[in-house]
C-alpha cells in the first residue's frame, strides 16, 4: 500500500516482489543481520569465520596480515542481495564499500567501452579501491543474476586495521591490487579500440544469434501481474463457476443436451487458454521473471498441461456416440470439467490483491466469496439429494401408467406415486409441500435446497428429512460436512466483523487506547475532536502508519534508492541542492524523514534554533511571524521551509503553521552534513545560493508587513482595498449560538431525539404494514409530529449545526451545507417526503422513512462522543458489540414481519401458506385453531384467526428460531416463495451469529489487551521476574505499589507509547492538558512561555511514593539524573554527615548544598523540586538522602536529557537562564544568587507570580516538533546521543488555536486573495 501511495511505479514494484519472492525461497523471509545480531558476540564471531573466513582469508592484500585481525574483518562484513539489472556500482559516483560476490554472477562495463570488461562469478570480490580512501568508481558493477554479497565498509575496514602491526603491509599490497586491476582495465580498453577482432568476439557487432535474441526480446509476451491477464483468469472463473453449478444440476435433474452449444463454445475458451499458457503467458521463478517460450512451455508441460487435457478433451461426446441411451454417462464424465475450478480459486485473491491496491475495501466482499462457496456446496448437495431420490424413476412399471391413460390430470398423481414411492419427495407431497402430481423441476430444487442448506449450516427446520436408508446416510455425511462448514462460517465471518487479524484491529486498539486516556483525564471536546480526525486521516491515507517506510531499510541499498527516487523531487526543486549529482540527491532522499501534521499544528517555531529543514509533500502551510499578526507566505505541495537552520546558527524568523493535514519530510542537518561529508563535497556554492535566497525572502517578508501595516491606516489606499472588507466581512458574520456547537448538551438531546424517532420508525413502519388491521389506513398523529421534526433537524443540519473540520469548529452556513450534503442531506431531504402520507395515505410514502435507518451507523458513533465527553465512555469492541445486538434485534422484527407480508399479500388466495398450516393444537390446516382460518366461499384466507398480537409472536418465534440457528422446525414453509425466504434467513442467521461470535472475541480480546487484565498479566509476569531475581519482599512491594498508583492515574501502560502514532503538536497539547496542575504549581515553570511548558509537561513522567510502601525517593550516593517536581505530598531532606560516599563535586558542593537547605528547610512541600544538582554533576551522585513523610507524594521526574534538550532550543542564554534558575530557586524561595554566563533576566524581584510572567521565561523561542528527541530520550544517561533520541520519542508543538495572534491569524487569512499568495519555492524560516 506505501509503494502504490507514493507512486513508484510498476517497474520497482515488480522489483520489490521479486526480491522479497526470492528472499522466501531461499532464507524464508528470515533476515540474516536481525538473526546475526541477536546472537552473542563469540557465537556471531563464529558463524562468520565459518561463512567468511576462508573469503577473506583468501584476499591478496590481507595475506600478511595477521589472523586476529582477518577474523575481526570476517566479522564486521554486511550481508547484502542484489537482484538482476540492478546497479551495484555506479561509473563516477563515490564507492564507500568492497563486496565479496557469495553467489551469483555481476559484470563490469565501462563508458569507454561497449563490450564487458570483465564477468564476476562466486568467491570474487570488487570494488576495493574504495578502501583507501575517497575515489570515485572507475567502472559500472551491474547483477546479472540474483547476487548475494558481503559488503565492506571503508572505514569499518580502516578501523578494523588500525591497531594491527600489519597495517602498513595491507595498505601497500591494496594499493598494489588496485594498479594491477587498472593496468589491466586499461590493457583492455587499448585491444577494444586497435583490434577489431577483439570488438567481434566480445559480440558487439550485430551477430545473427544477437538478432535472434533482440527478436525474441521483442515478443509480445503476457507479463503475471498485467491487467489483461487478470480479466482473463477473471473470465475463466467464471466460466468454471458456470460449470461448477450446471453440471450437477443436469446430472441431477435434467439430462437433455440444449446446452451443447454453450458447452462447445466454453471448451474452445479453455483450448485459447492452454495456447497462451503455451507460448506467452509468462511466469516467474525463484524471484525471476520468465519470458523464454522455450522454458514457458516446459514448464507448462511440466506442471499443468496434463490436467488441462483432462479437463477439455470430450470425453462425454465420445460417450454420446457409444452409449446414447446412458445420458448420465455423459453428464458425469462432464465432471472433469470441473478440475480447473480448484486451478481458479487463486485468482480471486489477485482480484482482491487489484481491489485493495485501489482502495476499495474488502470486508463485504470477502463475505459474499465466502457465503458464495457455502451456497455452491448446498446447491452440490441438493443435487445428490434429489439424486437418491431420483434413482427409482427408471423402474419399467411407471411407464404403463402413461401408456394407459391420455388423461394425464388423472395419471399423473399415480405416475408420481410410482416414481417417489418412498422418497423424501412422497413424504413431500403427502405433507403437501409439493402437489400431488410431484411437481415440476424447479420446484423439486427448491424443496432439495431447503433441505441442504440448513442442514449444511446446522439450523434444523425439519420440513425435509430422508426416509429411506440411503437418503439418511447421505444426511449423515453431510452433518458431518455441515459442522466444518458452519464452524468455517463462524470464523471467516468473525473474522470479517471483528477484524481480529488484520492491521486495522491493531490501530483500532491503538486509538481505542489513546480515547480511553484522553476519557481518563476528562479533555476537551477540541481534543477528542482533533485525534478523531487525525486516526481517521491516518488511516485513510497512511493504513494507520506513523512508520510506513521502515521497511525499506529491509531492502538492498539499490531498491532503496529505486523506492525512494520519488523523493529526490522536493529535493531537485530546491535550488540549494542543484549543485549536486543526483546519486547525492538519492543519498539525501534516503535520510528524509517522514512526518505528518494535522490542522492547525504548528510544524516550526519563530525564535527557535531548529536543526532541520522541511520539504512539503502534500497539504499546506503558512508562514506567520512570531506574534501571528499576518500571513507572509502560503505554501502548496512541492515547497520547503526551515533552510535557515541547516546553515546559520540562529533562531528561525517565523512560525510555520499547518492549514491542513501534511505529510512533510524533515532533513537532519547532521544527516545532510554526515552525508556530504562522506562525498567530500564543498558546500560553498550551497552557502551561496542559500544566501541569495535567504536576502531575497527577507526583503519580501518585511514589505509584506509594511504593507500590512499599512493597511490598517485609515486615509491609505491598502485600507480602502483590504482594510474595509475584513472590517465588513467580520461583521457580516453571524455569530453562532452556543447550543449548537459540536459537544453542547442541545446538540447531545437532539441526537439521541433522532435516534429514538429512527429507530421508532425501523420498528413501527415495517409493523403496521405487516399487522395492522385493513380498516386503519390513517396515519399517526405520532408520525406526523416525528416528520415535522426531522424536516427541522434537516433545517438545522444544513444551516446551523457546527462541525468540526481539520480539528477546528466551522460555523460558517456555506461549510456547513456542503459537509451536511456530503455525509447524507439528500437521504434525509428524501426520507422527509413520508410527511406527504398525509395527502396519499395508500401510497406507503411511509416506506421513505426507512432509509434513514442508514444513518444509525453514525448517530452511534455521534451519541458515544457525547457521552465520552460526559465522563461515560463507551470502548470500541463493546460499541461493535452494542451495534451488532441492535441490529440483530432489528432484523428479527423485520424477518417476522416480512414473513407475515408474504402470508398476508402475497399469499391471500393460497389455501397452504405457513400461518394456515401452523396449528399448534393439533387441528388440520386451515380451520379453527390455526393461526390463520381458509375460507373455501371466498377463496381467500382471513389474514389471523387470532389477534394480530398472537400473529405478531408466532412470526417472531419463526425469525428467532430460525436466525438463532435453532431451528424448532413447529414453523416451516409451505410454498416455494416462503421456502427461498427460509433460506434467505438461514444464511443470515449464519451471518449474525458468527458476527456476535466475532464481536464478542473482539470485546474480550480488548480487555486482555488493553483493560485490566492487561495491566495484571504484567504484574504477573513482573512478579515472576522478582521472584527469580530474589529480589526482597519490601522492594517487590514498593515497585508493585508504583505501577499500581500509575495504572489508578493513567489507565495505561505506557504513556508515550500510548500517543505515539499522533502527531508531535498533539502529543504536546494533551501532555499538556494532562500535566498542567504541576506546571502552574512549580512557580518556575510556570513562568516559562506556554510551549516551553508543553514541552516540558511531555517530558515529564510521575512517580508515585508512600510512607509505607515506598518511602525514599532516593538515597545519598544513589547515582540519579532526574529532577523531581513535587505536585502533592511532604518530603524530608537528610544531608549526609560523611562526605566519603560523595563523588568530587558533590564534595566540593557540599557546603552550598547545605546552605540551601538551610535556606529552604528540610521538609519540602507541593511546588518545590529535588535532585536538581544532577544539572552541574558529571556522576550523577547524589548528595542528600529524600524521603516521603506522607502517605502518598506524586512527584515528577525530568531527566538531565530532556533538559538538556529543551535548554539547547532555548538557546544558549535563556537555557542558562532556565538552568541557573533551576539551581539558585526552589519554590518561590531563592537559596543562591550568583548569575551565570549571559543571563540578562532580574531573578531577584521575581517573588510574584504575575512579575513572572513578565520574565524573559515567558517570551522563550517556541519549540519545533522536528527536535522533539532532544527534549524526549528513551533514557536518563545524559550522555545518550540527541541523535538517538530523536528517533525514539516526539515532542510537538501545540495547536494554532492556542498560540499567540491565531485570532489575527483568522482575520487576516482572506488577505491572500488581495495580497496574492507566495508561490516560490520556499521560505526562509
Amino acid at each position: 500500500m506505501y509503494l502504490l501511495r507514493i507512486n513508484v511505479g510498476d517497474t520497482v514494484l515488480d522489483k520489490v516482489a521479486r526480491y522479497y519472492d526470492y528472499h522466501w525461497r531461499c532464507q524464508g523471509g528470515v533476515m540474516e543481520q536481525e538473526v546475526m545480531d541477536e546472537l552473542p558476540l563469540s557465537l556471531r564471531n563464529l558463524i562468520s569465520a565459518q561463512i567468511n573466513g576462508t573469503t577473506v582469508s583468501s584476499l591478496p592484500f590481507l595475506r600478511r596480515c595477521d589472523d586476529n585481525t582477518r577474523q575481526l574483518i570476517a566479522s564486521i562484513l554486511q550481508p547484502r542481495l542484489f537482484i538482476p539489472t540492478d546497479c551495484i556500482v555506479q561509473e563516477g559516483e563515490q564507492g564507500f564499500e568492497m563486496y565479496f560476490l557469495k553467489r551469483g554472477r555481476v559484470v563490469i562495463t565501462s563508458s569507454f567501452m561497449r563490450a564487458p570488461l570483465r564477468v564476476l562469478s562466486t568467491n570474487e570480490f570488487f570494488g576495493e579501491s574504495c578502501l583507501l580512501g575517497s575515489s570515485l568508481s572507475a567502472a559500472t558493477v551491474k547483477a546479472c543474476t540474483y547476487c548475494e554479497c558481503f559488503s565492506l565498509n571503508r572505514d569499518d575496514f580502516q578501523d578494523a586495521i588500525a591497531c594491527s602491526p600489519f597495517a602498513e603491509h595491507v595498505k601497500v599490497d591494496l594499493g598494489n591490487l588496485v594498479m594491477q586491476a587498472k593496468l589491466r582495465n586499461h590493457r583492455a580498453f587499448q585491444n577494444f579500440l586497435t583490434r577489431p577482432k577483439c570488438r567481434h568476439i566480445t559480440g558487439t557487432s550485430d551477430t545473427p544469434e544477437r538478432q535472434a535474441i533482440a527478436k525474441l526480446e521483442s515478443a509480445a509476451l503476457i507479463r503475471p501481474g498485467s491487467t489483461f491477464l487478470l480479466a482473463w483468469n477473471s473470465f475463466l472463473l467464471c466460466v468454471c463457476v458456470y460449470n461448477a453449478w450446471m453440471i450437477p444440476f443436469r446430472i441431477a435433474f435434467d439430462t437433455s443436451n440444449e446446452s451443447a452449444a454453450i458447452d462447445f463454445a466454453f471448451e474452445l475458451i479453455f483450448l485459447v487458454d492452454m495456447m497462451l499458457h503455451h507460448r506467452f503467458i509468462s511466469y516467474v521463478q525463484d524471484g525471476q521473471l520468465v519470458d523464454d517460450p522455450k522454458k514457458i512451455k516446459r514448464n507448462y508441460v511440466a506442471s499443468r498441461l496434463k490436467l488441462d487435457l483432462i479437463s477439455i478433451l470430450p470425453f462425454d461426446f465420445v460417450a454420446y456416440m457409444l452409449f446414447p441411451e446412458l445420458p448420465i454417462v455423459w453428464e458425469l464424465l462432464r465432471m472433469l470439467k470441473m478440475i480447473r475450478l480448484g486451478r481458479h480459486f487463486g485468482t480471486l485473491e489477485t482480484v482482491f490483491a487489484f481491489l485493495l491496491d485501489r482502495h476499495i475495501s474488502l470486508a463485504g466482499l470477502r463475505l459474499v466469496e465466502f457465503l458464495s462457496g457455502v451456497v455452491l456446496i448446498a446447491h452440490w448437495a441438493a443435487c445428490g439429494f434429489f439424486l437418491l431420490a431420483r434413482q427409482k424413476s427408471s423402474r419399467a412399471e411407471c411407464s404403463d401408467i402413461v401408456a394407459n391413460d391420455e388423461n394425464a390430470s388423472e395419471w399423473a398423481p399415480a405416475l408420481a406415486e410410482c416414481l417417489w414411492e418412498g422418497t423424501w419427495i412422497d413424504k413431500q407431497i403427502h405433507d403437501g409441500k409439493l402437489p400431488i402430481d410431484g411437481g415440476e423441476t424447479w420446484q423439486h430444487y427448491i424443496r432439495s435446497f431447503n433441505w441442504a442448506l440448513p442442514t449444511l449450516v446446522v439450523v434444523v427446520i425439519g420440513d425435509v428429512i430422508p426416509t429411506t436408508s440411503p437418503e439418511t446416510l447421505y444426511a449423515f455425511l453431510l452433518m458431518a460436512i455441515g459442522v466444518t462448514v458452519n464452524a468455517a462460517i463462524v470464523g471467516n465471518v468473525a473474522n470479517i466483523v471483528a477484524n481480529l487479524e488484520t492491521d486495522s484491529s491493531d490501530f483500532a486498539l491503538k486509538v481505542d487506547e489513546i480515547r480511553n486516556y484522553m476519557h481518563k483525564h476528562h479533555l476537551s471536546y477540541d481534543l477528542h475532536a482533533r485525534v478523531d480526525e487525525f486516526t481517521r486521516y491516518l488511516w485513510t491515507v497512511h493504513s494507520g502508519s506513523t512508520k510506513e517506510d521502515e521497511f525499506i531499510l529491509r531492502l538492498p541499498y539499490s531498491l532503496q534508492t529505486d523506492v525512494i527516487g520519488t523523493r529526490t523531487a522536493p529535493l531537485l526543486l530546491c535550488p540549494f541542492f542543484d549543485c549536486f549529482t543526483y546519486h547525492t540527491i538519492k543519498a539525501l532522499a534516503l535520510a528524509l524523514l517522514p512526518r505528518q501534521f494535522s490542522a492547525a499544528d504548528i510544524i516550526v517555531h519563530a525564535g527557535d534554533f531548529g536543526q532541520s529543514m522541511f520539504f512539503l509533500e502534500t497539504g499546506t502551510v503558512q508562514v506567520v511571524p512570531s506574534d501571528g499578526s499576518t500571513v507572509l507566505a502560503t505554501l502548496h505541495a512541492g515547497s520547503f521551509f526551515g533552510e535557515t537552520s541547516l546553515f546559520l546558527n540562529k533562531p528561525r524568523a517565523s512560525s510555520v503553521c499547518a492549514v491542513a493535514f501534511c505529510d512533510v519530510f524533515e532533513l537532519i542537518k547532521e544527516d545532510m552534513f554526515n552525508e556530504l561529508r562522506r562525498r567530500d563535497i564543498d558546500l560553498g556554492s550551497m552557502l551561496q545560493l542559500f544566501s541569495a535566497a535567504h536576502e531575497k525572502n527577507s526583503l519580501r517578508n518585511k514589505a509584506i508587513q509594511k504593507n500590512l501595516h499599512t493597511s490598517r491606516l485609515e486615509g491609505s489606499k491598502l485600507y480602502h482595498l483590504v482594510g474595509e472588507d475584513l472590517i465588513k466581512t467580520a461583521k457580516e458574520k453571524a455569530e453562532m449560538l452556543h447550543i449548537f456547537m459540536p459537544g453542547s448538551l442541545f446538540r447531545f438531546c437532539f441526537d439521541m431525539t433522532c435516534m429514538a424517532l429512527i429507530i421508532y420508525f425501523s420498528i413501527f413502519v415495517v409493523f403496521r404494514i405487516a399487522f395492522r388491521a385493513e380498516e386503519e389506513d390513517r396515519p399517526e398523529l405520532f408520525d406526523i409530529i416525528a416528520d415535522s421534526f426531522f424536516i427541522i433537524d434537516l433545517y438545522l443540519r444544513s444551516t446551523h449545526f457546527a462541525f468540526t473540520r481539520n480539528g477546528l469548529i466551522c460555523t460558517d452556513r456555506e461549510s456547513i451545507l456542503q459537509q451536511y450534503m456530503k455525509s447524507g442531506m439528500v437521504l434525509d431531504a428524501v426520507s422527509c417526503l413520508s410527511i406527504l402520507e398525509i395527502l396519499a395515505p395508500r401510497l406507503q410514502l411511509r416506506l421513505l422513512s426507512l432509509l434513514r435507518i442508514l444513518r444509525i451507523p453514525s448517530f452511534f458513533k455521534k451519541i458515544n462522543e457525547h457521552l465520552s465527553l460526559r465522563k461515560i465512555r463507551i470502548s470500541l469492541s463493546a460499541n461493535l458489540l452494542g451495534k451488532i445486538i441492535f441490529f440483530y434485534a432489528i432484523t428479527n422484527h423485520w424477518v417476522a414481519c416480512i414473513w407475515f407480508i408474504i402470508h398476508r399479500y402475497i399469499e391471500r388466495e393460497v389455501d397452504f401458506t405457513w400461518a394456515t398450516s401452523d396449528c399448534p393444537w393439533g387441528a388440520d390446516f386451515g380451520t379453527d385453531g390455526c393461526l390463520s382460518k381458509w375460507n373455501v366461499t371466498i377463496g381467500k384466507h382471513d389474514i389471523c384467526d387470532l389477534n394480530m398480537r398472537d400473529c405478531y409472536l408466532r412470526s417472531l418465534h419463526f425469525s428467532l428460531t430460525t436466525l438463532s440457528t435453532v431451528g424448532y422446525g413447529d414453523i416451516s414453509p409451505a410454498s416455494e416463495l416462503e421456502t427461498i425466504w427460509e433460506n434467505i434467513v438461514v444464511l443470515i442467521g449464519a451471518c449474525f451469529l458468527a458476527g456476535l461470535i466475532g464481536a464478542f472475541g473482539a470485546y474480550l480480546s480488548e480487555c486482555d489487551k488493553l483493560g485490566f487484565n492487561s495491566f495484571k498479566e504484567k504484574l504477573e509476569k513482573l512478579r515472576k521476574y522478582m521472584s527469580y531475581r530474589n529480589i526482597p519482599e519490601d522492594v517487590q512491594a514498593s515497585i508493585l505499589f508504583f505501577h499500581h498508583c500509575r495504572w489508578k492515574d493513567s489507565q495505561t501502560l505506557d504513556e508515550r507509547e500510548t500517543l505515539q502514532i499522533l502527531p508531535e503538536p498533539l502529543q504536546l497539547e494533551i501532555s499538556f492538558a494532562v500535566k498542567r496542575r504541576i506546571i502552574r504549581l512549580v512557580p518556575i515553570l510556570d513562568a516559562l512561555a506556554e510551549i516551553v511548558q508543553k514541552r516540558i509537561a511531555h517530558a515529564l513522567l510521575l512517580q508515585v511514593y508512600s510512607q509505607r510502601e515506598h518511602p525514599i525517593i532516593y538515597s545519598q550516593g544513589d547515582i540519579g539524573w532526574e529532577i523531581y517536581f513535587i505536585a502533592s505530598g511532604v518530603v524530608s531532606i537528610s544531608l549526609p554527615t560523611d562526605l566519603s560516599g560523595l563523588d568530587a563535586t558533590g564534595r566540593s558542593n557540599a557546603a552550598a548544598n547545605k546552605q540551601k537547605f538551610d535556606s529552604i528547610g528540610l521538609v519540602l512541600t507541593a511546588g518545590n523540586h529535588i535532585g536538581e544538582s544532577c544539572i552541574c554533576s558529571e556522576s550523577g551522585v547524589r548528595q542528600e538522602t529524600v524521603t516521603t513523610i506522607t502517605t502518598r507524594l506524586e512527584a515528577y521526574a525530568l531527566s538531565k536529557g530532556d533538559l538538556d534538550g529543551i535548554c539547547r532550543l532555548m538557546g544558549t542564554e535563556k537555557g542558562s537562564q532556565f538552568r541557573h534558575a533551576l539551581l539558585s530557586r526552589n519554590n518561590r524561595n531563592w537559596h543562591s544568587f550568583d548569575e551565570p554566563e549571559n543571563t540578562t533576566a532580574d531573578w531577584d524581584d521575581q517573588s510574584s507570580s504575575s512579575h513572572a510572567r513578565q520574565s524573559s521565561f515567558r517570551h522563550l523561542p517556541w519549540s519545533t516538533p522536528s527536535m522533539m528527541g532532544e527534549l524526549t530520550s528513551a533514557g536518563s544517561n545524559p550522555r545518550q546521543s540527541i541523535r538517538r533520541g530523536r528517533r525514539r520519542s516526539g515532542i510537538g508543538s501545540f495547536a494554532l488555536a492556542s498560540s499567540p495572534g491565531t485570532q489575527s491569524l483568522r482575520d487576516f487569512k482572506e488577505i491572500q486573495d488581495k495580497q496574492g499568495e507566495d508561490e516560490g519555492s520556499g521560505s526562509i524560516v
